[in-house]
C-alpha cells in the first residue's frame, strides 16, 4: 500500500517550486510521470465552468493529480475495480463523464459571451428597479414540524414571549436558531421559497407573520427585521454567478434540442 504521508510530502515539496512554463513531466509518483499537458486538460475544463486560470488553480490541479495517481496505483494493486458491483458503477461514471464532454462540445459551438453576461446582468438589474424585488429583506424565523405548533408560537410571541428564546429552544433550523432565529443574509423575495417571499411583501418592519408559512423545511414563524432598497452590485462582482446561471440555461437548451431530434417510442 502507498504511504499517504509520502504523497503529502511530495505535494509540499513541489507546491512552491513548480514551473508552469515547462512542457514535459513535472513530477512522478512511484515512477509514473505527471505531465504539463495533463494539467492543461483540467485547466481548460475548469475554464468551461467559468473558473479563471491562475497559479493557485494550477497548483490545486497538480496536487489533485498527484493524489489521483497514488490512489489509482493502489486500486490496481488491490483489484478494487473488479469487486462487487464496482464495474457497473464505473460504467455509470464513464457515462456521466461522456455527458459532460458532450456538453463541453455543445458549449464550444454555442458559447456564453461577455455580451450575453452583460445582457443578463442588465435584465436582472431592470427587474430590481421596481416591483417584487425592488427591496431586500432581513428576517428571523422559527421552524417547527407542525402548523399547529407554529401558530401556538405566534400567539406566545404576540403575548410577549421572547422570539429569540423560543427560536433557540425549538427551531429545527439550527443555524439561525442558535442566533435567536436571525437569518444572516439579506434576501430578495424571489431568492427564497415563494410562500416566504410573499410574506415579506405583506409584513411591516418588526412584525411577526399572522399565520404559519410552510416550506419543505417545515412550518415557519417569520419576523421581518429590516427592509432596504436593493442595490445591484457591480457586474464584476456577480459575473461568475451570472455565468453559472446562463450555463444552466445552456444545458437545458442542449438537452431540449437533442430530445427534439430524437425518436422516442413508448414500448409498454
Amino acid at each position: 500500500m502507498i504511504k499517504i504521508s509520502i504523497i503529502f510530502a511530495v505535494i509540499l515539496m513541489f507546491s512552491s517550486s513548480l514551473s508552469y512554463a515547462q512542457s514535459g513531466a513535472i513530477v512522478s509518483v512511484n515512477g509514473t510521470k505527471i505531465f504539463q499537458k495533463d494539467i492543461e486538460v483540467y485547466v481548460k475544463s475548469a475554464e468551461t465552468r467559468g473558473v479563471k486560470d491562475s497559479p493557485e488553480l494550477r497548483q490545486a490541479i497538480t496536487n489533485d493529480l498527484i493524489l489521483r495517481e497514488a490512489i489509482m496505483q493502489d486500486i490496481k494493486k488491490s483489484g478494487l475495480e473488479k469487486k462487487g458491483d464496482n464495474a457497473e458503477r464505473l460504467k455509470l461514471a464513464q457515462q456521466q463523464m461522456l455527458q459532460e464532454l458532450w456538453f463541453e462540445d455543445y458549449l464550444k459551438a454555442n458559447p456564453i459571451t461577455d455580451s450575453d453576461i452583460r445582457a443578463d446582468y442588465e435584465r436582472q438589474a431592470n427587474l430590481t428597479k421596481e416591483g417584487r424585488n425592488s427591496n431586500e429583506y432581513k428576517f428571523s424565523q422559527i421552524v417547527v414540524v407542525s402548523e399547529s405548533e407554529a401558530n401556538a408560537i405566534i400567539k406566545q410571541v404576540n403575548d410577549g414571549s421572547s422570539f429569540e428564546k423560543i427560536a433557540k429552544e425549538k427551531s429545527l433550523e439550527k443555524t439561525s436558531g442558535a442566533q435567536g432565529g436571525a437569518v444572516p443574509n439579506w434576501v430578495l423575495p424571489d431568492g427564497v421559497p415563494k410562500s416566504l417571499g410573499d410574506t415579506f411583501l405583506n409584513l411591516s418592519k418588526g412584525k411577526v407573520s399572522a399565520v404559519a408559512i410552510q416550506t419543505n423545511l417545515g412550518w415557519h414563524v417569520i419576523r421581518l427585521d429590516d427592509i432596504r432598497k436593493f442595490k445591484m452590485p457591480p457586474l464584476e462582482e456577480v459575473k461568475n454567478n451570472i455565468y453559472q446561471g446562463l450555463l444552466g440555461i445552456k444545458k437545458q437548451e442542449a438537452v431540449q434540442s437533442l430530445i427534439k431530434k430524437s425518436t422516442i417510442t413508448k414500448l409498454n
